[in-house]
């Protein structure tokens, strides 16, 4: 006899642990479209109303919101009963296929509710690489299966004690979106935004300690007597707002350094810069490089987490250490001023990504996993 899983479209929901938009959440807007477009019928589950649902919203998809995230000292988080039970609920009337979470918050609550339910594949996609006692608990208690976006984040997984044969790495790609260059949007943008003759460095990132926008700062310093005219362009909103905002007007940078808060024309952006720079304490696979190399641009990145995957150097950019201004800004020099390496370097980079981190194959290898854990799941009568 035939299951409902042979003749219905694939169900996911999938629950993420935030509700504004950055790397992880730009990451699930693409998932999401995609397993659409696969045929997969898809909602989302985020802990409160924000950006990330309002853009869900407009595309239609179906959203719901349980607080599930609580802090605790030490950056860890409470399990909260009341959460899991909510979440149980819907996972209970819903019966999805898959339910798939991002962002620890979400892992903890909905992979426990999915397992207390009984939902065929759980999935949970590691976006850092901060590995939690919580996150190796569940791998043991549940029946979840751990994406890692990058080599680098799996290692961090099974040192951490995850079975390895619960990791599955699949990286993180971006939409054809980034690979196109609508010149009209981009002179429009340049004027609003009144860019000058200089070179324009960027980054794209969330204003919190990990990113090291900081050590960029520091680095600038040391970059506009070599270059009086450069703008940088540092999009994105965080905690470290105000701090870092202080930290640019102290190192009298306050005409160099242009806070755009997050924005939804970062593709855009991106054919502004002349290069793009990640001066990261820690990531995994970084979104924000992967969309600037598409669109051409040769960056420096710090070498850390998952980078030095996407980012051969000297072949598409220059990787230095973290925490080093100095370092970070003869990279920086570098590429000012050698436009013709830097140009070589971009177009190595728009290949590399268009061979290797693209949407749909993301999307792809996220399908073919979710199938494969659901060929081992028990089947319904």
């Amino acid at each position: 006899m035939r299951s409902r899983r042979d003749e219905m479209p694939l169900s996911v929901i999938q629950v993420i642990g935030n509700s504004v938009i950055g790397g992880a959440e730009r990451h699930l807007l693409d998932l999401v479209q995609g397993l659409g477009r696969s045929g997969a019928e898809v909602e989302v589950i985020c802990p409160r109303p924000g950006p990330l649902t309002q853009h869900l919203a407009k595309l239609g998809v179906p959203v719901q919101c349980i607080e599930m995230v609580y802090p605790w000292p030490g950056d860890e988080y409470v399990l909260d009963s009341k959460a899991v039970q909510a979440l149980a609920v819907v996972f209970g009337e819903k019966r999805p296929d898959v339910v798939h979470s991002h962002l620890y918050p979400a892992h903890l609550h909905a992979s426990l509710a999915a397992q207390e339910v009984g939902i065929p594949a759980i999935v949970h996609t590691a976006h850092t690489i901060i590995v939690r006692p919580g996150d190796v608990l569940l791998s043991h208690t549940t029946a979840a299966r751990t994406i890692a976006v990058s080599q680098a984040a799996a290692r961090q997984l099974e040192e951490a004690g995850v079975p390895p044969e619960r990791i599955e790495v699949i990286y993180n790609g971006v939409g054809p979106e980034h690979f196109e260059d609508e010149s009209e949007e981009i002179e429009r943008t340049r004027a609003a935004l009144n860019l000058g003759p200089g070179p324009t460095i960027g980054t794209v990132a969330r204003l919190s300690r990990e990113k090291g926008i900081d050590i960029l700062l520091r680095a600038m310093q040391r970059v506009v007597p070599s270059f009086p005219g450069v703008t940088v362009l540092v999009t994105g909103d965080g905690p470290q707002a105000a701090e870092l905002h202080q930290l640019a007007d102290e190192l009298g940078l306050h005409e160099t350094v242009r806070f755009l808060s997050a924005r939804t024309d970062i593709r855009v952006l991106n054919r502004l810069l002349d290069a793009f720079v990640l001066p990261s304490r820690e990531e995994a696979c970084p979104m924000a490089l992967l969309e600037a190399m598409a669109a051409g641009r040769a960056a420096v990145a710090t070498r850390v987490g998952g980078t030095p995957e996407v980012v051969t150097d000297p072949i598409e950019g220059w990787l230095v250490p973290p925490d080093d201004p100095e370092a970070l800004a003869q990279g920086l020099l570098l590429l000012l001023e050698n436009p013709t390496r830097r140009a070589e370097m971009g177009t190595a980079a728009q290949r590399k990504v268009a061979r290797q981190f693209t949407l749909d194959r993301m999307v792809h290898e996220t399908l073919s996993f979710y199938q494969r854990l659901l060929g081992d799941a028990p089947r319904p009568p």
